[in-house]
């Protein structure tokens, strides 16, 4: 079973690796979309990614015995 460090690690490798594609593929795409269309695409992204973020971040702060579900709590964004 992953160790929960390693798997922050992953989870940041991964968000990184996200982004990243996400940079590219607003470069790539830049031509063929709107510029209306455009923002709207960014903030929908932008909403995606805080709502991966939070989480992410409920997983990795929730607490719980071992063996039961971890206790749901209020995530705090901006």
């Amino acid at each position: 079973m992953m160790e929960r460090e390693d798997a922050a690690r992953v989870a940041e490798w991964a968000a990184r690796l996200v982004g990243e594609a996400a940079v590219r593929a607003a470069r790539d795409l830049e031509d063929l979309v709107p510029k209306e269309s455009r923002a709207h695409l960014l903030k929908a992204q932008r909403e995606l990614f805080l709502a991966a973020n939070a989480a992410i971040q409920h997983r990795r702060h929730a607490t719980g015995t071992k063996g039961s579900r971890p206790q749901a709590r209020k995530i705090p964004l901006d």
